[in-house]
């Protein structure tokens, strides 16, 4: 999203995009009940010039790997395991991590977990958190892209969300909304049976080519939908960042710019204190601060995230009346216009993020 994009503007890290496959959709369409209710140009000012873009994640993660490296402040180790934390009284003093070789011990005047989503750091941090309900999962899968395709789209309707767009490396990328815990039954049907429904929900042109192309469909696999956050993102000598302090929901493909968001926020904090003689109880207490300043943005774009799927997937009988209202609504330019203050929180973030050091 922009907000990401900005974030590595911000870190000097503006080329690492340029020279990693990336694809910038030309235009975005949305449909309800296969049919189109608007269509917006990249170049309109719902986006300011600056469209979402879909790169290789595992390029992108070994440009940024390079770049660290090539400092000589950053010795990165692959293939090892955190197993444990050790503690010096009250506070961290580093971990214990496991290689080919055996366990190792590592001080560190900080540790910071930026391990993901089933974050180990978080775990043996033993940090609660709030769960933020999620109904559904997303089936991601990959087939050749149309020719005329250059842009994203998302079908609405009856219970069911598809999300379709051209990404990287020149295919379609599929993410198929789904009712939590319903991907045991859809894997046993197979993939013909999981196309053929995914037909029956998106316009002609998209059936057709779903239809002609069952046998081009890459590996599917399942995204498990998660949304939570940590009560508390820190304890003396250790902090978790990222998908590790608060996993996001794939709604809005917000993760990854949160993420580098929170990074520029704890550097703002930590850099000045980890230069030079370190005071354990500033750097502490810095970390308290990071916290306080990133939770009024996460909040929010978590609760956003929240409202589409409970709308979308809702089955109740009352629910295809308001989506179609909902869709009528969102066909008339005025009233788009008047909406754009959640997508551009998603698009732009909520708060003005910059590296001050």
């Amino acid at each position: 999203m922009p907000s990401g994009v900005k974030a590595l503007q911000s870190m000097g890290l503006q080329h690492v995009l340029e020279e990693t496959p990336t694809y910038a959709p030309k235009d975005f369409a949305f449909y309800l009940n296969k049919r189109e209710i608007f269509q917006l140009d990249v170049k309109s000012a719902w986006f300011d010039g600056a469209p979402p873009i879909a790169i290789s994640q595992p390029s992108f993660l070994e440009s940024i790997i390079g770049l660290a490296s090539k400092t000589g402040r950053v010795d990165f180790l692959r293939g090892v395991s955190v197993q444990s934390l050790t503690h010096d009284r009250h506070r961290v003093a580093g971990i214990v991590y496991k290689d080919e070789s055996g366990e190792h011990k590592m001080s560190a005047d900080l540790v910071i977990g930026c391990d993901g989503r089933y974050s180990q750091i978080r775990r043996l941090l033993e940090l609660p958190k709030t769960v933020i309900s999620t109904p559904m999962d997303i089936v991601w899968c990959k087939i050749p892209c149309p020719t005329k395709f250059k842009g994203a789209r998302g079908y609405a309707g009856r219970g069911h969300l598809l999300i379709a767009y051209k990404t990287w490396d020149g295919n379609l990328q599929l993410g198929w909304v789904i009712i939590k815990g319903t991907f045991g039954t859809l894997k046993d049907q197979g993939v013909e049976a999981w196309l053929h429904k995914m037909q029956q929900h998106v316009s002609k042109d998209l059936a057709d080519h779903l239809a002609a192309n069952t046998s081009n469909l890459s590996k599917p696999f399942l995204l498990v939908s998660h949304s939570d956050r940590a009560d508390h993102w820190s304890k003396p000598g250790a902090i978790v960042i990222g998908d590790a302090a608060h996993t996001i929901s794939p709604v809005g493909g917000q993760g990854i710019n949160i993420a580098l968001r929170d990074s520029i926020v704890a550097a703002n904090h930590l850099v000045p204190l980890l230069n030079g003689n370190i005071n354990h109880r500033k750097l502490d207490a810095a970390l308290t601060l990071i916290e306080k300043e990133r939770l009024p943005e996460l909040a929010l774009i978590q609760k956003l995230q929240a409202q589409p799927p409970k709308l979308v997937l809702n089955s109740s009988w009352w629910s295809e009346p308001i989506r179609k209202f909902v869709g009528l609504a969102l066909s008339q330019e005025g009233f788009r216009a008047r909406a754009t203050g959640p997508l551009r929180s998603m698009l732009f973030g909520t708060t003005e993020v910059d590296l001050k050091i």
